[in-house]
């Protein structure tokens, strides 16, 4: 009998899918008009590649999913940075085709994801659509102490980006932006990444037309993407308004982790009956696959039956 890890609400850590450091991926953090916006921007092509090859994601699969990773990693690090193991989970809840989403990440740069329907029929499909309309679910938390902060907004069609714009400002009620962009080609992921700009309370409205101009004239931020180096990208964003990126020592490497073990994959199977488990046995054992890397887990009867024989373990 197969199993599957159901996602949960835990920081992701553990194994990392490492990339060479010339196109490595990375948060990096900058300031504009003067200390007015706070502005951080991370390059996640290969996280995203990452997520496609590991789920086995379709186009629109991969580019939902690839905005979402990008989405916790900027958000996660807004949180305190000196707080270690906090993490930002975003489950999407739509009525589209992909179902469920989950998006989670830490403050040091690990994330993991899910699509309840990674390969949908319809090719044709753009994000918003293969989404839907339906609820988002932020969930931010400092295991093991303390209990998580869980906020809720509706899903209103409109992408990734602007929901986690309007999840910011109604929510952290804070005035921010949020730009994502994924680049598919035939053969995996070209280009992905993330901006997220804060306003400080002391800016001037001038600063603010002039930030809010460069976003609605900058290109695409997938085409950006495939062409330049994030540093690049933000530089070229916010062209004219003074923008001035934090010493590179601030820079934080960004990597697609999973924090599945065999002990992990096991705890569910205690949660079965008695009977449950005895039919497991029967059937020669059961096999556990971690939704978020596929990693395949087997357990013989022996290993069911010592867990029959003490179900407290």
């Amino acid at each position: 009998m197969q199993q599957r890890l159901s996602p949960n609400e835990t920081n992701p850590a553990g194994l990392a899918f490492s990339t060479g450091p010339m196109n490595s991926d990375r948060l990096i953090q900058g300031m504009a008009e003067g200390g007015d916006f706070r502005i951080i921007a991370a390059q996640t092509t290969n996280t995203v590649e990452t997520a496609r090859q590991l789920l086995d994601l379709a186009p629109v699969a991969t580019d939902a999913l690839g905005r979402a990773l990008t989405g916790s990693l900027l958000l996660a690090r807004l949180l305190d940075k000196n707080v270690k193991h906090q993490y930002v989970t975003l489950r999407f809840e739509g009525n589209g085709p992909l179902g469920v989403i989950i998006a989670e990440a830490n403050v040091a740069g690990s994330a993991r994801g899910f699509v309840a329907n990674p390969v949908p029929q319809d090719v044709g499909l753009d994000v918003s659509r293969a989404i839907g309309r339906g609820l988002l679910t932020v969930v931010r938390g400092t295991p093991p102490a303390g209990k998580p902060y869980t906020s809720q907004i509706t899903l209103e069609g409109g992408g990734v980006a602007q929901d986690l714009t309007r999840y910011l400002a109604g929510s952290e009620q804070i005035a921010s932006a949020v730009l994502l962009g994924v680049l598919n080609r035939r053969d995996g992921v070209a280009a992905a990444g993330g901006i997220v700009v804060q306003g400080f309370p002391h800016a001037s409205p001038e600063s603010i037309d002039r930030i809010e101009r460069r976003i609605r004239e900058a290109p695409p931020l997938s085409t950006l993407l495939d062409k330049m180096r994030i540093e690049d990208v933000v530089a070229t964003v916010f062209h004219g308004c003074q923008y001035k990126q934090i010493d590179s020592s601030f820079n934080v490497p960004l990597s697609y982790s999973c924090s599945c073990s065999r002990e992990r994959a096991l705890a569910p199977l205690a949660l079965f009956s008695p009977d449950e488990l005895r039919e497991m046995i029967d059937q020669g054992g059961s096999e556990v696959v971690c939704q978020f890397c596929g990693r395949k887990y087997r357990f013989s009867g022996e290993d069911l039956l010592a867990l029959h024989a003490n179900p407290d373990a």
